[in-house]
């Protein structure tokens, strides 16, 4: 029973977290904050001008819209000399060695620290130009830009790239979890009383 009522709280919890995405995602574009940072920024939206560098990085992905794929991850140069990542959208897999031009100057987007990386990742093939994961500070060592990704949501460039919804990726089963939970501890509960019922009948006999 503790563990479906933790499971609602994370349920009310993640949901409160989707909405709160959700409001940021919707907002007027800002300025890029000079002093960007997780905790007050992400999922900012922002309006800037830069260039795209040629130099890109391929992140393996999947969707249900394209299958296997990868994030194309450049270096973008801002009009006053910054250098941060950019992730222009998701490509297929047989787009992955062709050219995929600069796109626009103009770019909107929100900003994204990504924890994507864990204990079983795998170390990026850079022969293959294969990485496993968003590792945000392992891209901008890479590239040596800001630890700041700008995840674009309107760019002009080839059609082939897909704009997947940020939220998509959000596991939220919580309610499976308590609903289970609940029904474990209601199965628990009839099989003591039959336990209970059974032992007394056998005393009674």
């Amino acid at each position: 029973l503790w563990l479906g009522s933790w499971q609602l709280q994370r349920l009310v919890w993640k949901e409160t977290l989707i909405d709160e995405i959700t409001t940021r995602l919707g907002s007027v574009p800002g300025d890029m904050p000079l002093h960007a940072n997780s905790n007050n920024h992400n999922y900012f939206m922002t309006s800037i001008d830069g260039k795209i560098q040629s130099a890109r990085i391929h992140v393996l992905t999947s969707t249900k819209k394209i299958g296997p794929g990868f994030r194309v991850i450049s270096p973008l140069i801002l009009k006053y000399g910054r250098s941060i990542l950019i992730d222009r959208g998701i490509i297929s897999e047989k787009d992955k060695n062709t050219p995929l031009g600069l796109g626009g100057n103009s770019i909107t987007g929100y900003l994204l620290w990504p924890n994507e990386t864990d204990y079983f990742t795998p170390e990026p093939n850079l022969e293959k130009n294969i990485w496993f994961a968003r590792d945000l500070e392992g891209m901008a060592n890479f590239f040596k830009t800001e630890e700041i990704l700008l995840v674009a949501t309107r760019l002009k460039q080839p059609s082939n790239f897909n704009i997947q919804d940020p939220t998509i990726n959000i596991p939220n089963n919580h309610l499976q979890y308590a609903i289970t939970w609940f029904l474990m501890a209601g199965l628990w509960l009839a099989m003591s009383i039959y336990f209970f019922l059974k032992n007394l009948r056998k005393r009674t006999d």
